[in-house]
């Protein structure tokens, strides 16, 4: 896989909330200067949003969650990451809706509920760190050829 397939969901969905700006812009009643950048916000929020559902169903299906480090945590840790990071992604954006037909209370309790599944997952995350495993090692470095055999 390479980088333009897997971040794809992170462009996917900042193009998607660009294609929808006039009507996001209709919503609002700010100069138009400030209202493109309030769009420009949510498409990268929509992105990061779209790449995050995609890694929490990388480690829910596949039990894999990628580190940086070129490591990956793998197992139970991924798959109880892989569905907190859904969870989150799914309760943010029914609190971003609930807020937008200004029902406060359920917003509010929705959006915290959010946030303590990001805390967990992030808490997750980061205790999984040092157990994670070393990404496409093999016993010998690329591009060393192998001792020939002696009889």
């Amino acid at each position: 896989m390479g980088p333009w397939t897997y971040y794809s969901p992170l462009w996917l969905g900042a193009l998607l909330v660009l294609a929808l700006n006039d009507s996001l812009r209709a919503l609002m009643i700010w100069p138009e200067w400030l209202e493109w950048l309030a769009v420009a916000g949510v498409a990268i929020l929509a992105g990061v949003q779209a790449q995050v559902l995609m890694i929490g169903a990388q480690g829910l299906f596949a039990q894999v969650l990628p580190v940086p480090i070129g490591k990956s945590i793998r197992g139970g840790p991924a798959v109880l990451a892989g569905t907190l990071l859904i969870g989150w992604v799914l309760l943010s954006a029914a609190a971003v809706l609930l807020g937008l037909e200004e029902i406060a209370l359920p917003a509010k309790s929705v959006g915290v509920a959010a946030l303590v599944l990001l805390a967990a997952a992030l808490a997750v995350y980061v205790w999984s760190l040092p157990a994670a495993v070393a990404d496409f090692r093999s016993g010998r470095r690329a591009g060393r050829r192998a001792a020939p055999l002696e009889a």
